[in-house]
């Protein structure tokens, strides 16, 4: 029986980067050996963040060191060298196709219940159910039965994935549609974490004090665009963290919640782009620049006539000077992007693929545009504000209105991340966007499927792109029986993808955070700051 802890350690290896903080802005890949999990050290700490959109699991978006603070799932991707098991025991398959997941008995929720194999199953099938509308519905797309679930037309006739059965109280197996090797990667994500019974009874009233099984619980309730709380959970069976308790203090703008850090008045923020020429002299020994699998790009309205010509979206790569907006705005922390995965991704990325598009060469971007048939009127360059992005975005049109001879382009922010988002789900935007995707496992496979195959949880920041070749060549990497062979496989789906160019690639980016010197220890993840690991001084 081939089992998960063995796949883990051939798959990722090398592909989980982490620095400390305290390190002056380290970008090395050293490991940090963090906290243990052992007898806390006490004390509380803050935490800017935007306001969230839901703090259900399956149903947030955002909200990623809120859910990991509420919540815990099967596995966790932290700061070492490989998955670690949280609340699984084992994942197993012979097949790739049928996992057995068998789960550490003893854990319970926030409200004394225990978390069992069926608090896993009504949470995938609320989250999967079509009908529910929630974010992460995609996540649970490779299981038998998400079809049933998501009818093209009409209503669902049944409520459960059928492709996920409770065996007993502390087993679950789990059949897919086809062989995924990444499977037990996924389980990391929130559309796979648990739900207690009393979710059920009324979710909207449950999302404004949710009972998690996490290490940290609600204090109270969610206030709305001011805090919430939460407070060290004693029983919580995973690693204890050190603090006591944690409140998430909520900006409007994250420039704000930057000056306040400076001043004391928060504990950790993430920078705005905006700062980053700075941080290193207003935060010198406690910044955290973290080489994330990260790609920021720019998108297009593909559902806009407007922008179905590749040659136009070749022709706004060519017309970008990345080099320039790297040192002018990031102070050269991020690196230009050349294709879609960087070199921290699992295989050495793919970087150059895009080739001559991703070169500044605004002549050649000046015959693409003539070709695709040139550009009338004004063009909007779509952003959330209040998050640091203004500079950026402003320094964009601003080459894409010299360099194309486009005479006007405007910039176009909403108001924070949720009305931006849900301005591409509901295809309001009407120009280039802004996009970006943070690999939320150590695969190719996370920013391919959720980006650019047809059925991906966050297809509209590539403008709702879609192709059967590329979904086509993503199902048979996922199939595939080693990593080398996967990842080959990812690459051409990636290599398939830039032929057609739905996207802009801009900057292989990193998640900067700085902290103030209350604390210590700050450790960025995959997607999230390792809250446990956070000491109080």
């Amino acid at each position: 029986m081939r089992t998960w802890q063995r796949l883990a350690a051939l798959a990722v290896g090398a592909a989980l980067f982490t620095v400390t903080a305290c390190g002056g802005g380290s970008d090395d890949d050293s490991s940090s050996t963090g906290g243990d999990g052992g007898e806390s050290t006490g004390g509380t700490f803050s935490v800017g963040i935007d306001e969230p959109d839901f703090l259900i699991p399956g149903r947030a978006q955002g909200a990623f060191d809120e859910m990991h603070a509420l919540f815990s799932g099967l596995i966790k991707f932290g700061d070492q060298s490989e998955p670690q098991m949280l609340h699984a025991e084992s994942i197993e398959s012979d097949d790739n196709v049928v996992w057995t997941i068998a789960l550490k008995p003893g854990w319970t929720f926030h409200d004394g219940t225990p978390v069992t194999a069926q608090s896993y199953a009504d949470a995938w099938n609320a989250t999967a159910y079509g009908p529910n509308a929630w974010s992460n519905n995609a996540q649970l797309s490779g299981i038998v039965g998400w079809a049933e679930l998501n009818p093209a037309q009409g209503e669902p006739a049944t409520d459960t994935l059928s492709g996920v059965e409770v065996v007993d109280e502390n087993t679950l197996r789990v059949t897919l549609v086809a062989a995924d090797s990444q499977f037990p990667y996924k389980l990391g994500q929130p559309g796979f974490y648990p739900l207690p019974a009393v979710a059920f009874e009324d979710f909207d009233a449950f999302n404004e004090a949710p009972i998690g099984n996490g290490p940290y619980m609600m204090d109270g309730t969610w206030e709305h665009d001011v805090q919430l709380s939460v407070t060290r959970y004693e029983d919580y069976q995973g690693p204890q963290p050190n603090a006591d308790g944690i409140t998430f203090r909520i900006y409007s703008d994250t420039t704000t919640a930057y000056t306040d850090a400076i001043g004391g008045a928060v504990d950790i923020v993430s920078v705005p782009q905006e700062k980053y020429k700075q941080v290193t002299t207003d935060f010198p020994d406690s910044f955290v620049a973290f080489n994330a699998i990260r790609l920021d790009w720019l998108g297009f309205p593909l559902w806009d006539p407007r922008f179905q010509d590749p040659r136009l979206r070749q022709a706004v790569s060519m017309a970008i000077d990345r080099d320039a907006v790297n040192e002018a705005i990031f102070g050269g922390l991020y690196t230009p992007a050349t294709s879609y995965h960087g070199p921290s991704a699992p295989g050495g990325g793919t970087e150059g693929m895009c080739g001559e598009f991703c070169e500044f060469d605004p002549d050649r971007a000046k015959e693409l545009l003539a070709e695709a048939g040139g550009w009338e009127g004004p063009m909007e360059i779509w952003f959330p504000g209040g998050v640091g992005y203004d500079q950026t975005f402003e320094a964009l049109a601003n080459q894409i209105r010299q360099n194309l001879g486009i005479e006007e382009v405007v910039t176009q922010s909403q108001p924070g991340f949720v009305q931006f988002l849900d301005a591409l789900r509901t295809e309001q935007a009407t120009g280039p966007f802004r996009g970006g995707w943070g690999s939320l496992y150590p695969s190719m496979q996370s920013q391919l499927r959720s980006v650019f195959s047809t059925t991906g949880d966050a297809r509209e920041g590539a403008g709702k792109y879609s192709n059967p070749e590329v979904d086509a060549l993503i199902a048979e990497a996922d199939a595939a029986p080693s990593l080398d062979e996967a990842t080959e496989l990812y690459k051409a789906a990636e290599q398939r993808i830039i032929e057609d160019f739905p996207i802009v690639p801009l900057f292989y980016a990193k998640y900067v955070y700085a902290h103030s010197s209350n604390v210590s220890n700050v450790i960025i993840g995959f997607d999230q700051i390792e809250l446990n690991e956070v000491v109080v001084n």
